[in-house]
């Protein structure tokens, strides 16, 4: 056995012994027969399931480290180490202390907690007309800005700058690429990336300068007269232009199914705390 690989264990099996009933939820439906017996320590079966039950609690980087053979071996030695354990602090009536049923009635406490709620939403769900009632009633919510998509040369405010800005600009007349120009020019790091494009953007995301002139392009391939910003001097090209609109339901459907459903589930959760308050007696002490 790597003893590296134990050492880490370890510290992993403490806390996962000492963790609360979270791997209990926790099913790996890959499992290949999750029900097979792997060891029997005083009668007591540990089983597959036991093993992807310990990698789940412990966390995506003890699963990385552990399914494979050698590692899920290893797990299974820890598992049987725990039982041993367990066996011998109920011999030696460990679990007759305060402190050990004041953990069991918690852990307890949780477990059920965790399992009511489960059970108070579990079918909960939304529906298409939900969905789509909420859509068509909520238009505003999914409209989208005007926004255009840029490319530009930023040039640095120096002495040079008015030669160098003339000599681009005879270069763009006599027909040479805006992307070439600004992969030799511009100081902007997206020049060298992309030859100078920015992506959509819509108001409010680029420098007020910037914009104003970059939005006051009319039609694609129009090019603008150099504006300075705190950047520098920079010439614009407008590649695209995308005006505001409407997402489309189905573009948005999966999302709104979601976002309703948590919604429904919290408000049954709520309503089923409302009735138990009703239900029980509470006393809220000083």
């Amino acid at each position: 056995m790597n003893r590296k690989m134990k050492k880490i264990l370890c510290v992993v099996i403490l806390t996962v012994f000492a963790s609360t009933a979270a791997a209990v939820f926790a099913a790996d439906p890959e499992t290949k027969d999750p029900e097979k017996v792997l060891a029997r320590v005083e009668g007591q079966e540990i089983k597959e399931k036991d093993v992807d039950q310990f990698m789940i609690a412990a966390g995506p980087q003890v699963a990385m480290m552990y399914d494979n053979e050698q590692g899920r071996k290893i797990i299974l030695d820890e598992l049987v180490a725990g039982r041993l354990l367990a066996i011998s602090g109920k011999k030696q009536r460990l679990d007759d202390t305060p402190e050990f049923k004041e953990a069991l009635e918690n852990f307890t406490a949780n477990f059920l907690i965790r399992a009511t709620i489960e059970e108070i939403v579990k079918d909960v769900t939304a529906s298409d007309e939900d969905c789509k009632k909420f859509y068509d009633e909520n238009l505003n919510e999914f409209a989208t800005p005007d926004e255009i998509r840029a490319s530009h040369i930023l040039l640095p405010d120096d002495e040079a700058r008015a030669a160098k800005i003339a000599l681009i600009q005879g270069e763009l007349e006599k027909g040479v690429s805006f992307d070439v120009l600004a992969a030799e020019h511009s100081i902007d790091p997206s020049a060298q990336q992309n030859g100078g494009d920015l992506g959509f953007f819509s108001r409010g995301q680029m420098v007020p300068e910037f914009e104003e002139a970059a939005f006051a392009l009319k039609e694609p391939g129009d090019i603008s007269d150099p504006v300075k910003s705190d950047f520098g001097w920079h010439i614009i090209k407008l590649e695209e232009k995308k005006p505001s609109g409407v997402m489309p339901y189905d573009d948005v459907k999966l999302q709104l199914e979601q976002y309703l459903s948590n919604e429904k589930k919290t408000q049954k959760y709520q309503d089923e705390l409302e009735a138990l308050r009703k239900e029980y007696k509470i006393e809220i002490l000083d």
